[in-house]
């Protein structure tokens, strides 16, 4: 229904001497609204003590009188929810087929249905109101609960630690639990990790309740209408169920989300803590052993198990659509670098070398973990993704590469030619790099990128920077160079900590101090 703002409440504050910017804050109201009922009501000389014994109702008719009429014209067909909550009884019955019913209903009758999200919204807030016991979470293939578990994991990966977060999805019937290990909490991360929940529910519910995370719900007023994300209701729409925010601050909405993600704290994270990963490969599959334990492990209250509570419950779910739910994400006119690769995400991924200085477009699918590169239409090249953790790694096609013949602008005589001319610290830098690499061309951008700092600052700075860093890690790039450069010209106090013998560095292990980006800010022209 058509969202009412609460007037007489305006005018009280503002009587009170708030500022219209403080009301609208306060109040999660709309500084547009606040900024209307204010303005309405000093056209009309009308002040909260003129109104102060009236009711809402009428003070609203007052400012907005012909909106009021609109208001109550009964512009949505109103659902029985005494009737339809005597009807969930019944055995068969559902929500999607009583909302469905009602539906034609109204139609016939020439009036507006509310969405089938709203029905079932409506339904929960008289359910809570009456204190009646809810018939939805006894029904089978009705509902799932999806969550963010509150504790995390640990991955140490080339000596770094990441956080590990576990999305958990429950079934409400049978309380089948799928939870997914994952390196972020981001919208893209959310909506792959529903579409594995699905696949492994092998069938969809009809209504998927989540909290009110962004990724999920971009606005849930106290009135008015719940705003999803468009993303997530598309998702919703592909597998014909009704995404269904939880109430704020009602963890009983979804009690199986809650009390599964308590679980699988103490039965996944809590029997893995002494256990190290050196891959989000294999903590993915240590975790996938213990979810299935999980489901297989018997009720303590209850006779059987989730998985043959499952078992029951999967002849209810509704089948899984053709094609998957796309999770991509894309980026357009991306350059083909002179060593046949693209820069993507901090990593390095080959294209065809005849593209070679040609604009592309990159599709990372995360339904499958792939990068796929394009010239319009026409696919390129395809490669596994780097995990999130990963950063300068190559994935290469020797296929792409070019014959040593062809490629005239950059090859590795030319790079170590220019090299020696600067000097042997110098020389022996880029000979490590190429040494750390799989292919000759995925050193080339490495090798540019060291040798330019000799534009920028000079050869001899840069050859006493390499002789430095040579010193501190087993195979130096530009970002260590850069750095010790900075700080022997005193604009970098704390760039170098790291190569200090209480911090020694690791390979790839250097991090950039405050400093540099002080001076990257300058160099980019006051732009952070």
């Amino acid at each position: 229904m058509i969202r009412k703002v609460n007037v007489k409440l305006i005018l009280e504050l503002r009587d009170k001497g708030l500022s219209r910017t403080e009301i609208a804050a306060s109040r999660h109201i709309s500084r547009r609204l606040v900024n209307e009922v204010c303005t309405i009501a000093q056209q009309q000389n009308l002040s909260y003590r003129d109104v102060i014994t009236k009711s809402e109702d009428e003070v609203y008719k007052l400012i907005y009188p012909h909106k009021y009429e609109y208001l109550n014209d009964d512009f949505y067909a109103k659902p029985d929810y005494r009737e339809i909550h005597s009807e969930l009884r019944r055995v068969g019955v559902t929500l999607k087929l009583l909302w469905q019913e009602y539906a034609a209903k109204t139609r016939k009758e020439n009036k507006i249905p509310v969405k089938y999200t709203k029905f079932c919204t409506d339904y929960g807030n008289y359910v809570e109101e009456h204190k009646f016991t809810s018939h939805i979470v006894r029904k089978p293939g009705v509902s799932c609960e999806v969550d963010w578990a509150g504790k995390t994991m640990s991955l140490y990966d080339h000596g770094k630690e990441h956080k590990v977060y576990l999305f958990v999805g429950v079934l409400s019937y049978s309380r089948y639990t799928y939870i997914e290990p994952c390196l972020d909490m981001k919208m893209n991360t959310w909506l792959k990790c529903n579409v594995n929940m699905l696949n492994f529910f092998k069938g969809a519910p009809l209504q998927i309740i989540c909290d009110n995370l962004k990724t999920g719900v971009t606005k849930h007023p106290r009135e008015g209408d719940i705003i999803l994300n468009t993303e997530y209701e598309r998702l919703g729409n592909h597998y014909h169920a009704a995404i269904m925010p939880a109430r704020v601050k009602k963890p009983k909405d979804k009690p199986n989300a809650e009390n599964a993600a308590g679980d699988c704290c103490t039965f996944i994270i809590a029997r893995l803590r002494n256990r190290s990963f050196s891959s989000f490969t294999e903590l993915c599959m240590a975790v996938a052993i213990k979810n299935a334990e999980y489901n297989d492990r018997p009720f303590s209250k209850a006779d059987g198990s989730r998985l043959e509570m499952f078992r029951q419950e999967l002849e209810f779910l509704q089948p899984l659509p053709a094609f998957a739910f796309d999770v991509s994400q894309w980026r357009y006119k991306v350059k083909v670098a002179p060593n046949s690769h693209i820069a993507y995400k901090k990593n390095f991924y080959s294209c065809p070398h005849s593209y070679i200085g040609h604009e592309v477009s990159v599709c990372e699918s995360f339904n499958d973990n792939m990068v796929r590169i394009y010239d319009n239409d026409l696919l390129l090249a395809s490669h596994p993704r780097f995990p999130e953790t990963a950063s300068n790694r190559y994935s290469t096609h020797a296929e792409d590469l070019p014959k040593q013949s062809h490629y005239v602008e950059f090859d590795k005589e030319r790079i170590e030619k220019w090299a020696k001319s600067i000097g042997n610290n110098t020389a022996q830098v880029i000979k490590r790099i190429f040494s750390s690499c799989d292919f000759e061309q995925q050193g080339y951008n490495p090798c540019l990128s060291v040798l330019r700092l000799s534009s920028k600052y000079g050869k001899s700075e840069l050859e006493r920077a390499c002789e430095i860093a040579l010193g501190k890690v087993s195979t130096p790039r530009y970002k260590h160079i850069n750095a010790v450069i900075l700080e022997q010209q005193g604009n970098n106090s704390g760039a170098a900590d790291g190569f200090t013998d209480k911090n020694p560095l690791q390979h790839e292990g250097y991090l950039r101090g405050a400093a540099y980006y002080a001076n990257l800010k300058q160099r980019s022209g006051g732009k952070a």
